[in-house]
């Protein structure tokens, strides 16, 4: 699905695939998933940027895969 990326540095256009579970330990709504290769989004984790909103959702830019994607992770509040 595309979602709107926000950070401090811009806003981007992604393709992502999302998935949510709820964590029964702590019983919050756990948020993970792979955004497709964007090459602003991967310059944004290389320039130390890991805290972005997408589509609402307060995440982590986690690493960039071996095919040029970047994991996200966070917990949705």
């Amino acid at each position: 699905m595309k979602l709107l990326l926000e950070s401090a540095h811009g806003e981007y256009e992604v393709d992502v695939e999302l998935t949510e579970r709820v964590e029964p330990v702590d019983g919050k709504v756990h948020v993970s998933g792979r955004i497709q290769p964007h090459e602003a989004v991967v310059a944004l984790l290389r320039n130390g940027v890991r805290v972005v909103k997408l589509g609402g959702i307060s995440l982590r830019l986690a690493e960039v895969d071996p095919w040029g994607g970047v994991l996200v992770r966070g917990v949705r509040v």
